[in-house]
């Protein structure tokens, strides 16, 4: 029987994730020598967040860059990055940064463990969206997470399919919406993909390089129990690349309730 993970799992996935970035971090600066340390510690990558200096949930509204213990640990992590630059491996540098940042994260873990601020919001299963903005107002942007946990969203194929029929029904009913979209590593997914019909195939973007810290790049680290995707991580440490680039794209709710009827995953009412 699967079960949710335990406390000891999810320090062991902060601890992990922490040590991944760590090493990410050491590679990205090696093929982007022109970029500063610190900016690449705040923007391609969430270890801030992971921290007890962070007095808010997974995502912060705010960030305190300037608060004196963040101050302090970003100092030293950064000595010790100018210190192991030029070593043929990220090892050493991952190894010693992490050591810096280990007490805060762990001290952190309690509250982080039983924070469920990264599902709020999602009142129509495992999928949201934003209201429209007012350049394009029929348009809704989807997010994805797992609040079915410690299952994963794939695993029973009407599931999402749901999902996304009553974030439609929603976003027309209050908005007069009638297209989506979303940036997810999702799309890089042959199974995500599969649900969209062949508009959001075509209206798919390039793989986006432009790593950031968010879990549109970083949630593919994160398995259908919460804990550590190992087998992902350690595609990473192989290659230096994240197994999945997000990609953007959007289709209009017609051809996806069209699509989703042909994969006879929906009712065939057509106003629904």
């Amino acid at each position: 029987m699967t079960i949710l993970k335990t406390y000891d799992e999810h320090l062991a996935y902060l601890h992990d994730i922490v040590r991944l970035q760590l090493h990410f971090l050491w590679r990205w600066l090696a093929a982007h020598p022109e970029e500063e340390f610190c900016h690449a510690l705040h923007e391609r990558v969430d270890i801030y967040r992971k921290t007890d200096v962070n007095p808010e949930g997974l995502n912060p509204a705010q960030l305190h860059w300037d608060n004196p213990r963040w101050l302090a640990m970003e100092a030293d992590v950064a000595a010790l990055y100018r210190q192991h630059r030029a070593d043929e491996t990220p090892d050493a540098f991952e190894e010693r940064a992490f050591a810096v940042f280990a007490p805060s994260v762990t001290a952190r873990a309690p509250r982080d463990f039983l924070d469920r601020s990264g599902i709020d919001g999602y009142t129509y299963g495992s999928i949201r969206f934003d209201s429209p903005g007012k350049d394009s107002p029929s348009l809704i942007g989807i997010h994805i997470a797992n609040t079915v946990a410690p299952r994963s969203i794939f695993d029973d194929p009407a599931y999402l399919p749901q999902c996304l029929l009553e974030v439609m029904r929603r976003a027309e009913e209050t908005y007069g919406a009638d297209t989506l979209a979303t940036f997810t590593w999702l799309n890089a997914v042959p199974k995500w993909l599969a649900l969209f019909p062949p508009e959001w195939q075509d209206n798919l973007e390039p793989p986006n390089e432009d790593i950031l810290w968010h879990y549109g790049y970083w949630g593919q680290f994160i398995n259908a129990r919460g804990a550590f995707n190992a087998p992902l991580a350690q595609q990473l440490r192989a290659t230096g690349r994240l197994p999945y680039l997000p990609r953007a794209s959007r289709c209009s709710f017609a051809a996806l309730r069209q699509h989703l009827r042909e994969l006879s995953l929906l009712p065939q009412n057509p106003h629904r």
